[in-house]
């Protein structure tokens, strides 16, 4: 646990300051791509019931292919001028688990809301990708660390359609896993669920479907399909296994509207994995 905190303090401070020192390149062209949408999304990780929520969109590409992306709640900034390496600062938002529709869980302690920061490293070759996530909560809210694995593949299989298709699995710390899957014994005074201590480990694994609807020259309709099922210590957690499940799901329809900084070309419809 302490290992995999130090590691992820080292690289959120690199990466940090990394993005101090990044200045967007003003004088090169830019395409950008800005929307909103909304998606539904379990309340709380491992639970059966669902809640509404606002999808922001945003990518903005320079001619040299560094970038920014938002999407949901995680956002990245890709500080490599190159077309196949991809290296920055990442940042995904976690809200509290507080006020859930589950009477049980809701007894139980709050967990504060959660930002995780740290630092990615991806490949994209043709239509292929593949990237490896490692973030910190520095919120005091989960007081965790994760490491995620992903990759996917593209397909334009229209001149107005593509399906982008992802897949990912995350690691946990012992921290991340005890807030938020773990039992101890005032939970389980207040709650009535049984105790249970949560431990390190491969928590989920997933996939994402994001389909690109481009009919018009600038406007898109961007939707998105998830689904993650977790694993080990967070699949077997009372929080989970008694009183949601461990198949979680998210959906999310965003519409985006691109438009160029001194470029006449159009950016492409990103995607990527969210909550």
């Amino acid at each position: 646990m302490k290992t995999s905190k130090t590691l992820s303090l080292l690289i959120l401070s690199l990466f940090a300051t990394a993005a101090l020192a990044f200045t967007p390149p003003a004088a090169l062209a830019a395409d950008v791509s800005i929307g909103a949408g909304a998606g539904v999304v379990p309340d709380y990780e491992g639970s059966d019931d669902y809640e509404v929520v606002p999808v922001p969109y945003l990518t903005v590409k320079w001619d040299n292919n560094m970038s920014l992306d938002l999407l949901g709640n995680k956002a990245k900034a890709n500080l490599l001028p190159s077309p196949t390496w991809k290296l920055g600062p990442i940042f995904q938002y976690i809200k509290q688990r507080d006020n859930v529709d589950d009477n049980k869980v809701d007894k139980m302690k709050n967990v504060g809301t959660s930002l995780m920061a740290g630092g990615f490293l991806g490949f994209h070759y043709e239509n292929w990708r593949a990237g490896i996530e490692a973030m910190t909560d520095v919120n005091n809210g989960n007081d965790g660390s994760i490491v995620r694995l992903n990759g996917g593949y593209s397909i334009p299989f229209a001149p107005v359609w593509n399906l982008s298709i992802g897949v990912y699995t995350t690691w946990a710390d012992d921290d991340y896993m005890s807030s938020y899957f773990g039992v101890d014994r005032k939970d389980a005074e207040r709650s009535g669920l049984k105790r249970y201590n949560a431990d390190s480990g491969f928590k989920d694994v997933g996939t994402t479907f994001t389909l690109s609807y481009s009919p018009w020259q600038r406007v898109s309709l961007l939707g998105i399909a998830g689904y993650k099922r977790l694993l080990g210590d967070a699949a077997d957690s009372p929080v989970t296994d008694d009183r949601g499940d461990e198949n979680q799901f998210v959906a999310a329809i965003v519409a985006v509207y691109h438009f160029n900084i001194g470029s006449t070309e159009q950016s492409e419809v990103g995607s990527g994995a969210w909550y």
